[in-house]
């Protein structure tokens, strides 16, 4: 190729002026959008110190309410991927807690599990942060206490206590009855 092909013609006086113009024009353009944002307050939120505000039915971290819980496993029939397992020992109508976790490998915080429950226990909390680099970590136990409650334990102790005087109650009656016979 020769020199020729290579050289430009060059611009007219009012064509360049025109470029200016255009380049000077889109960069105001884009200064106003900064510039409406330069005096307002600054909207960064220093993470672990600070919180955005959590809508209240957001769907985070399960928790549990214990003490209403009655292992009916509603909860668990409900959950489409079975991430939830439940173990309690029935003593009467007094439970005594074993486990009670969520597998969070699993769960997909569909909040199926939240509605069939009849005491309405386990609910979807606003907790988020699962930093973890141990998987065997994501498998949350719900449960605030194992065994029983220091109240169902009393409660117990009160029944066995009314059922013992029941049953002597009823052996001393068959005893007077037995006695009257043989008279």
């Amino acid at each position: 190729m020769s020199d020729q092909a290579t050289m430009r013609e060059p611009i007219s006086a009012r064509e360049w002026i025109k470029n200016v113009w255009d380049g000077f024009y889109t960069t105001l353009a884009g200064m106003k959008i900064t510039g409406r944002y330069l005096l307002q307050k600054p909207i960064t939120i220093q993470y672990p110190d600070e919180r955005m505000p959590i809508p209240d039915r957001y769907r985070g971290i399960h928790y549990l309410e214990q003490e209403k819980c009655i292992n009916c496993l509603a909860c668990a029939r409900a959950c489409p991927i079975d991430c939830i397992e439940m173990d309690a020992i029935r003593h009467g109508k007094e439970l005594e807690w074993v486990s009670f976790s969520v597998d969070y490998q699993k769960c997909m915080f569909c909040e199926l599990c939240v509605y069939p429950c009849p005491k309405d226990c386990i609910h979807m909390g606003t907790e988020f942060a699962f930093v973890t680099d141990d998987r065997s970590e994501l498998k949350h136990d719900l449960l605030s206490y194992k065994g029983m409650s220091r109240e169902a334990r009393i409660r117990m102790k009160e029944a066995e206590a009314k059922k013992a005087a029941k049953d002597a109650a009823k052996a001393a009656k068959g005893a007077d009855a037995k006695e009257g016979d043989d008279a």
